[in-house]
């Protein structure tokens, strides 16, 4: 799709039905400049594809199928459709939740929340995608029930430092792996993961320069990262108008206008936080019920007009118009589909 007429995402979702009816497998969503949707048909990628990227140098879909025995998948675009490029490939460890390509897309790393483990994957044409190394982390934090092991949540690759950030709730740590020793090995010293305050239970993050912000599921708020330091120096609640549930905090965006846009699924919402690089705070400015449960992932248009929130409990995705800055408004539109469970952008 022309990013000039709209943008177009690839909608992950769960095809076993524990949150949400059980999708077919994933599908296509053009979302044009005035908010208007148009929704593909499902394609069979396999089961439980909770998770996908794409990788713009290699022109490839990466996709962790969730599962008790994890495993991750390559596809290539055709038209509307999708074309094996690797074969499916197995993580080692269980219930891989996220995934990403390195800067040339011939790698891909996986954080497996249940296996404590962040799995490394050849992304080639017609090449089995089984791990090929691994880093595995220990350690917990004071939620007895969430918290009794590492969960790694997310891998984002973090090009200025040449470094892998992956945050893990289960030991408040974003651990820091480095890149330079790839594709031999892959480097991790605990000395550097960063601490987050106890309790915190980080589950995603975004970079901004030599800061990142991360979403913490555990106790509702959003923690300021000073990359270069190695240290968390500020948090700020997400909001402390609903009664905690358990769920917290979910996916987080950064608009261009400063706006970190996080997911609420104890609201139900799309919480939008005021960002200030310079003094390091983060301000509470709105908050927009999305009508849906249990907002699992969102993402932005190219131009940044709309906000889609993943609601995965209520089979739907909500199209959410942002102002000038990144400011959510309002729901202007939903696309019904089973269990979305990711958006990924085009």
């Amino acid at each position: 799709m022309d990013e000039s007429t709209g943008t177009r995402f690839w909608v992950g979702a769960s095809t076993l039905g524990a949150i949400g009816t059980a999708a077919r497998g994933i599908r296509s969503l053009d979302i044009a400049v005035d908010g208007g949707a148009t929704l593909g048909e499902p394609v069979d990628v396999g089961p439980n594809p909770m998770f996908l990227a794409v990788s713009r140098a290699a022109g490839v879909l990466g996709i962790v199928h969730e599962l008790a025995e994890g495993r991750v998948s390559t596809w290539t675009f055709e038209g509307d459709g999708l074309s094996s490029f690797g074969l499916s490939g197995a993580t080692g460890a269980a219930d891989p939740c996220h995934l990403a390509f390195d800067e040339a897309g011939g790698l891909l790393f996986a954080a497996n929340y249940s296996g404590a483990r962040v799995s490394v994957h050849h992304a080639a044409p017609d090449a089995p995608a089984d791990v090929a190394l691994s880093a595995d982390f220990d350690g917990s934090g004071p939620n007895r029930e969430r918290q009794e092991a590492s969960h790694p949540h997310q891998a984002v690759v973090d090009s200025a430092r040449n470094q892998l950030l992956v945050p893990d709730l289960g030991s408040d740590r974003v651990r820091v792996l480095g890149l330079d020793t790839l594709p031999e090995a892959l480097g991790h010293d605990e000395e550097r993961d960063i601490v987050v305050h106890a309790g915190a239970g980080p589950r995603h993050l975004v970079i901004a320069g030599d800061l990142a912000i991360t979403a913490n599921e555990l106790d509702r708020t959003a923690s300021v990262i000073d990359l270069a330091a190695g240290r968390e120096v500020a948090w700020c609640s997400i909001g402390d108008d609903v009664e905690p549930l358990g769920l917290g905090c979910s996916a987080i965006r950064l608009t261009r206008g400063g706006i970190v846009l996080i997911g609420d699924r104890d609201a139900d919402a799309l919480r939008a936080l005021r960002f200030d690089a310079e003094a390091r705070t983060l301000e509470l400015v709105a908050t927009v019920v999305t009508g849906g449960r249990h907002p699992r992932d969102l993402e932005l248009t190219h131009d940044e007009r709309f906000a889609l929130v993943a609601d995965q409990g209520s089979d739907s995705i909500a199209v959410v118009a942002l102002d000038g800055v990144g400011v959510p408004t309002g729901v202007v539109g939903v696309v019904e589909t089973p269990a979305p469970a990711c958006l990924a952008r085009m």
